[in-house]
C-alpha cells in the first residue's frame, strides 16, 4: 500500500502545498512505482514545489530521476523522466522473465545457493544504463533545482551514509538500490554500500532538522500494520522483508515523536492532501494526530 504522511511545524496553510515542504520517498523495491503514481499526482499541481527531498532503494531513485526532470524543464519534465524510469525500469529482460510461471520461486532458490558474484560476475546492471540516459548528473550536481538527501548503508558498520545533491552520481543512486542478494556491493571511495533501506528508509530526521523545511510530507510503501499472520514459507519470507525495511522508518518517527517536546510542534495536515483528487483517506480523520492517504499505481495511465 502506498501511503502519504504529513506533518508540520506552523498552522495548517491556506493552500494543499506550501513552498517549504521536505519530500521523503520510502524505498519498496518494484513498488516505488506505486511512489511515482504519488509524484507524477504532486507534480500535476503547480504550488508543488518542495525545497528538499529524502530517498532510498527505490525512493532515491524516484528522488534523483525527478529533480533531473525539475532541473531540465519543470515539472511536465519530472513527470516525463519518471514515467521513463518505470516504463524502462517494466521493460527490463529481467523483470519480464520474472513474470513467467514459477520464475519468483527459481529465484529465490538461485539467490540462496548463489551470490551475485557467481551467477552475474560480469556486475551486468541494466539500471545503470537507464540512469545515464535520463539524468544528467554533472547538470545535477552542478545546479540542483532541490535538496537531496540519498541514504544507503555502509557495510562495515551498518549505519547510514547520506549522500547530498552535491555528491549525486549514478554509483550513489546504485548504492542506495543495492540488494546484496542481486547485486554486486557498490565501491564509493574505497567503501562498501548496500541498499538505503536496512539503515534509513527514508531519511527523516535530516529533513525535520532543517530549519528551512517546516512541513514534511513521507511517501510510505509499506502498511503500518497487517492483522493477517503469514503461513506458506513464501508469505512468511516477504514479511520478514517488509518488517526489515520498514524498522528503520519505524524508529526514526519514534525519534520525531521524542524530539516533540524539545522542538516547535509537530502534527500532521490531512486535509490539505485530502484536496487532492486521487488520493484517497486510508484511515479516519479521527487518528490522534495523524493520517494516511493512499496512493495510487498509475502505470496504466
Amino acid at each position: 500500500m502506498g501511503v502519504l504522511r504529513w506533518f508540520s511545524r506552523s498552522p495548517p496553510p491556506p493552500v494543499p502545498l506550501r513552498p517549504d515542504l521536505g519530500l521523503a520517498l520510502q524505498g519498496g523495491g518494484i513498488f516505488g512505482a506505486w511512489a511515482w503514481g504519488v509524484l507524477d499526482r504532486l507534480l500535476e499541481e503547480p504550488r508543488f514545489r518542495p525545497i528538499m527531498v529524502s530517498g532510498a532503494s527505490a525512493g532515491a531513485l524516484n528522488a534523483v530521476v525527478m529533480a533531473a526532470g525539475l532541473a531540465e524543464g519543470g515539472q511536465e519534465r519530472a513527470r516525463q523522466r519518471l514515467r521513463e524510469l518505470w516504463t524502462g525500469v517494466a521493460d527490463m529482460p529481467f523483470l519480464k522473465l520474472l513474470g513467467t510461471p514459477g520464475a519468483h520461486l527459481q529465484l529465490d532458490l538461485l539467490t540462496r545457493l548463489l551470490s551475485p558474484y557467481q551467477f552475474n560476475p560480469l556486475n551486468i546492471n541494466p539500471l545503470r544504463d537507464l540512469l545515464m540516459r535520463l539524468v544528467d548528473f554533472e547538470r545535477l550536481r552542478r545546479d540542483p533545482p532541490l535538496g537531496l538527501f540519498l541514504s544507503a548503508t555502509h557495510v562495515p558498520s551498518g549505519t547510514a551514509r547520506i549522500f547530498r545533491e552535491h555528491e549525486v552520481t549514478a554509483e550513489v543512486v546504485l548504492a542506495s538500490t543495492c540488494l546484496p542478494s542481486l547485486h554486486h556491493t557498490v565501491e564509493i571511495d574505497g567503501e562498501s554500500y548496500w541498499d538505503g533501506g536496512f539503515s534509513a528508509n527514508p531519511p527523516l530526521l535530516p529533513l525535520a532538522l532543517d530549519s528551512t523545511c517546516r512541513a514534511l510530507l513521507l511517501v510510505k510503501l509499506t502498511p503500518d500494520a497487517e492483522p493477517r499472520v503469514p503461513v506458506t514459507a513464501q508469505a512468511i519470507a516477504a514479511r520478514m522483508q517488509r518488517l526489515l525495511f520498514n524498522t528503520p522508518l519505524l524508529r526514526d518517527l519514534e525519534a520525531l515523536e521524542r524530539m516533540r517536546g524539545h522542538l516547535k510542534p509537530f502534527r500532521w495536515l490531512p486535509h490539505d492532501l485530502a484536496r487532492l483528487k486521487g488520493l484517497e483517506p486510508a484511515w479516519p480523520s479521527t487518528a490522534p494526530w495523524w493520517i494516511a492517504v493512499t496512493a495510487k499505481p498509475r502505470l496504466g495511465k
